[in-house]
């Protein structure tokens, strides 16, 4: 994959989504997402992994383009002995250019754009078959 296109894919969690947010009060004569509304997948326009928040955010393709998913990752060059003293010059939300899950360490792991190309973002995972 060319390290200048952006990885899309697709977010399963947007019911958590939907009820995280339908749960905030909102300012007044905002408009709020109905709870009722279908909790499908939707696709991942981008994908960027940041090394000061240790956190990835995904752009989701729903409703007005705004709606974003973020979790919590370890960010790390891969090859350095000391992980913890590398994380830090990973400062800015990186693009992601390869994303790949493993069901026997049940970790997603995400390519970042970023110095040499061996930066990464992991996080832990639930892996099942679907039916």
């Amino acid at each position: 994959m060319s390290a200048r296109r952006m990885l899309t894919g697709t977010f399963l969690g947007l019911g958590a989504l939907l009820m995280t947010t339908s749960a905030l009060a909102p300012a007044a004569g905002a408009q709020t997402a109905a709870p009722d509304r279908a909790a499908a997948p939707v696709p991942v326009t981008a994908l960027n992994c940041d090394g000061n928040t240790y956190k990835c955010t995904a752009n989701l393709q729903y409703g007005d383009g705004r709606w974003v998913a973020d979790w919590s990752v370890n960010v790390y060059h891969q090859g350095m002995a000391s992980q913890s003293s590398s994380v830090r010059s990973a400062a800015a939300p990186v693009p992601v250019t390869g994303l790949s899950c493993d069901g026997n360490t049940y970790k997603c792991t995400a390519n970042l754009q970023y110095g040499d190309g061996k930066w990464v973002a992991d996080w832990k995972v639930n892996v099942y078959h679907q039916g």
